[in-house]
């Protein structure tokens, strides 16, 4: 039924998001320091829209369709904006151009390529703006592809990877709306600044490793465990870090494992690294190796034990807890399946308890040397059907991380730093921690 001061407030959302974005996108072609103003301006603006939208139960009258239509207009509106404070992209690009061209992004580092006169003028210009390049490509096989295809479509161009994470997103409603979440929470989820700055904007593909992953537990939960092993297995060929969730997806309703779905991911593994394996090697090790030995940024539980250990002992002490509360979840869950398939009980599959995506992906985070906001996008699908505050809550702060750009500013440097301020990381902790106290609590009540 037409609920015409809901369409007002939709519009309201709409017109208000689409402004703010629409100055990101002018602010994006200029200086650091307005581009840092635009993104702080972006978050006040949606975060206050947010609130409005969670507080107002008025807002419940909104439609899907209303949903779909906000997604379009700020993805679109998006396409006109270059990267807000962020270099992450001409790597995609890169990376686009020598998977179409060689069908081996991991045979080299970019630097390889810096005195190769057959690169073409405009893959020259992304050349010269990767940071790092000395070391190897550590996006997986199935991001690989998709970043050919944008290739194929339009060279040195971003707006294509911008029109995939644009249907993504559209595709996460969808999927979220037919798991029962209500369109008032989906516009919640779409105007979040986290997915309007990493996904919209600076086009970071972890969307689709969240909506791969809101698939494969919708499937999952409806008996189709191969189904969901593939797709989890396509989540990790975007990025490795989701091979920590892979085996959730191998255990069936009953709690113990099921030989479809480890044979189904096996082969999928397969299917999607053989294109690439001529060209695996050193250094694509090298560049895994860069990225989970020596890089730290915006860490938060490994930065406490940092600063009581050195880097490596502390690289094993977080790796060693995860592994713990990765045991300790993984084992609870399948007990409490068990017992709801024990002769005492009977339990519909739509009421069955969600593999543990969000609560290991969130320890994975909260104890790893890097945590960049846009991480959190992974989480975020499923946190809204999983009823995770403590995730919402860590994806809002994670924006802090941009505080190092702030340093930047007010000293005038050119230099480029990622040492995010005590004071950034300190405001996420106590912040996150006062999350997990308060959904302890709240769950022990119940």
């Amino acid at each position: 039924m037409f609920d015409g001061k809901a369409s007002t407030r939709w519009l309201t959302l709409t017109l208000l998001s689409a402004s703010v974005l629409a100055g990101c996108a002018l602010a994006s072609r200029g200086a650091l320091a307005g581009q840092l103003y635009a993104l702080i301006a972006l978050c006040i603006v949606q975060f206050a829209l947010a609130a409005w939208l969670a507080c107002d139960p008025r807002f419940d009258a909104i439609t899907l369709r209303q949903v779909f239509v906000f997604i379009a207009i700020v993805g679109l509106v998006g396409l006109l904006s270059q990267p807000l404070l962020e270099d992450d992209h001409f790597r995609y690009l890169w990376d686009g151009y020598i998977t179409a061209t060689t069908g081996q992004p991991y045979a080299h580092a970019p630097a390889h390529y810096f005195d190769d006169n057959t690169v073409p003028p405009a893959m020259r210009d992304v050349l010269n703006g990767i940071n790092n390049p000395e070391i190897p490509t550590v996006y997986g096989p199935a991001l690989q592809i998709l970043f050919a295809v944008g290739y194929w479509i339009a060279p040195a161009a971003l707006w294509p990877l911008k029109v995939f994470l644009l249907l993504a997103t559209l595709l996460m409603a969808a999927l979220l709306h037919a798991a029962g979440v209500k369109p008032r929470w989906l516009m919640l989820l779409a105007l979040h600044p986290l997915v309007i700055k990493e996904s919209v904007i600076t086009a970071h593909p972890d969307l689709l490793i969240g909506v791969t992953l809101l698939a494969a537990v919708l499937i999952w939960q409806r008996g189709r465990f191969a189904c969901g092993a593939v797709l989890a297995c396509v989540a990790a060929a975007m990025k490795l870090s989701a091979l920590a969730v892979l085996p959730l997806f191998f255990v069936a309703h009953h709690g113990r494992l099921s030989p479809r779905a480890v044979m189904a991911a096996a082969l999928t593994l397969l299917v999607l690294y053989a294109p690439f394996l001529a060209g695996l090697g050193s250094a694509e090790s090298r560049g895994l190796a860069a990225f989970g030995g020596q890089w730290t940024f915006n860490p938060l539980l490994f930065k406490a034990a940092a600063a009581v250990l050195d880097d490596k002992a502390a690289r094993v002490l977080c790796l060693t807890l995860f592994a713990v509360s990765w045991l300790a979840l993984f084992g609870l869950w399948v007990q409490h399946l068990r017992q709801l398939h024990s002769p005492v009980f009977t339990t519909r599959p739509d009421t069955l308890p969600l593999p543990p995506v969000v609560a290991l992906s969130t320890a994975l985070l909260l104890l790893s040397p890097v945590v960049n906001p846009w991480y959190w996008l992974w989480l975020l699908p499923l946190a809204l059907l999983d009823v995770s505050m403590v995730t919402w809550v860590a994806a809002s702060v994670s924006l802090l991380a941009y505080a190092h750009v702030a340093t930047q500013v007010m000293a005038q440097s050119a230099i480029t730093t990622y040492a995010v301020p005590l004071w950034a990381t300190a405001v996420q902790g106590l912040v996150i921690t006062a999350a997990l106290l308060y959904q302890y609590r709240r769950n022990a009540t119940v």
